[in-house]
Protein backbone atom coordinates (compact mmCIF):
# COMPACT_ATOMS: atom_id res chain seq x y z
CA UNK A 1 0.00 0.00 0.00
CA UNK A 2 1.29 3.45 -0.92
CA UNK A 3 2.10 5.87 1.85
CA UNK A 4 -0.39 8.65 2.58
CA UNK A 5 -0.35 11.55 4.96
CA UNK A 6 0.46 15.18 5.65
CA UNK A 7 3.90 16.74 6.19
CA UNK A 8 3.93 20.15 7.85
CA UNK A 9 6.75 22.54 6.91
CA UNK A 10 7.66 26.24 7.07
CA UNK A 11 6.69 26.79 10.72
CA UNK A 12 3.30 25.17 10.12
CA UNK A 13 2.20 27.29 7.18
CA UNK A 14 2.90 24.72 4.45
CA UNK A 15 0.97 21.45 4.53
CA UNK A 16 2.07 18.86 1.98
CA UNK A 17 -0.59 16.20 1.46
CA UNK A 18 0.26 13.03 -0.43
CA UNK A 19 -1.35 9.75 -1.39
CA UNK A 20 -4.92 8.89 -0.41
CA UNK A 21 -6.26 11.55 1.95
CA UNK A 22 -9.11 9.71 3.64
CA UNK A 23 -10.63 9.09 7.07
CA UNK A 24 -7.52 7.21 8.25
CA UNK A 25 -5.28 10.19 7.42
CA UNK A 26 -7.84 12.52 8.98
CA UNK A 27 -7.77 10.50 12.21
CA UNK A 28 -3.95 10.66 12.38
CA UNK A 29 -3.55 14.37 11.58
CA UNK A 30 -6.77 16.24 12.44
CA UNK A 31 -5.94 17.43 15.96
CA UNK A 32 -2.45 18.62 15.01
CA UNK A 33 -3.61 20.41 11.84
CA UNK A 34 -6.49 22.08 13.61
CA UNK A 35 -4.11 23.41 16.31
CA UNK A 36 -1.71 24.65 13.63
CA UNK A 37 -4.51 26.37 11.71
CA UNK A 38 -5.75 28.13 14.84
CA UNK A 39 -2.21 29.25 15.71
CA UNK A 40 -1.32 30.43 12.18
CA UNK A 41 -0.44 34.08 11.75
CA UNK A 42 0.24 33.81 8.01
CA UNK A 43 -1.65 32.25 5.13
CA UNK A 44 -1.64 28.46 5.15
CA UNK A 45 -0.53 26.91 1.85
CA UNK A 46 -1.60 23.35 1.11
CA UNK A 47 0.30 21.45 -1.57
CA UNK A 48 -1.99 18.83 -3.11
CA UNK A 49 0.27 17.91 -6.05
CA UNK A 50 0.81 14.32 -4.89
CA UNK A 51 -2.76 13.59 -3.72
CA UNK A 52 -4.13 10.55 -5.57
CA UNK A 53 -7.53 10.40 -3.82
CA UNK A 54 -9.51 12.51 -1.36
CA UNK A 55 -12.77 11.76 0.43
CA UNK A 56 -14.79 13.61 3.06
CA UNK A 57 -12.03 12.98 5.64
CA UNK A 58 -9.56 14.93 3.53
CA UNK A 59 -12.15 17.58 2.82
CA UNK A 60 -12.58 18.03 6.57
CA UNK A 61 -8.84 18.68 6.99
CA UNK A 62 -9.00 21.35 4.28
CA UNK A 63 -12.09 22.85 5.89
CA UNK A 64 -10.26 23.25 9.22
CA UNK A 65 -7.59 25.31 7.46
CA UNK A 66 -10.25 27.45 5.80
CA UNK A 67 -12.26 28.16 8.93
CA UNK A 68 -9.55 28.38 11.60
CA UNK A 69 -6.75 30.15 9.72
CA UNK A 70 -6.34 33.93 9.48
CA UNK A 71 -6.93 34.09 5.71
CA UNK A 72 -8.28 31.72 3.05
CA UNK A 73 -5.70 28.98 2.48
CA UNK A 74 -3.94 28.68 -0.87
CA UNK A 75 -4.26 25.28 -2.54
CA UNK A 76 -1.26 24.44 -4.71
CA UNK A 77 -1.13 21.83 -7.48
CA UNK A 78 -4.76 20.87 -6.93
CA UNK A 79 -5.68 17.78 -8.97
CA UNK A 80 -8.90 18.02 -11.02
CA UNK A 81 -10.60 15.34 -8.87
CA UNK A 82 -9.96 17.40 -5.72
CA UNK A 83 -11.23 20.57 -7.42
CA UNK A 84 -14.38 18.64 -8.38
CA UNK A 85 -14.84 17.51 -4.76
CA UNK A 86 -14.48 21.09 -3.49
CA UNK A 87 -16.97 22.38 -6.06
CA UNK A 88 -19.45 19.55 -5.48
CA UNK A 89 -19.27 20.20 -1.72
CA UNK A 90 -19.81 23.92 -2.23
CA UNK A 91 -16.66 24.93 -0.34
CA UNK A 92 -14.40 25.93 -3.25
CA UNK A 93 -14.96 29.63 -2.49
CA UNK A 94 -13.26 29.16 0.92
CA UNK A 95 -9.89 28.65 -0.81
CA UNK A 96 -7.49 30.38 -3.17
CA UNK A 97 -6.97 27.65 -5.76
CA UNK A 98 -3.77 28.27 -7.68
CA UNK A 99 -3.50 26.70 -11.10
CA UNK A 100 -0.68 24.22 -11.58
CA UNK A 101 2.34 25.63 -13.40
Amino acid sequence: MAESGVRVQDDGTLWVMYGEIDAAVQARHEDDLQRRAQAATAQIRIDLTDVTFMDSGGLRLLYHAATAGPTPPALLGTPRRVRDLLELSGVDSLFEVEDPA
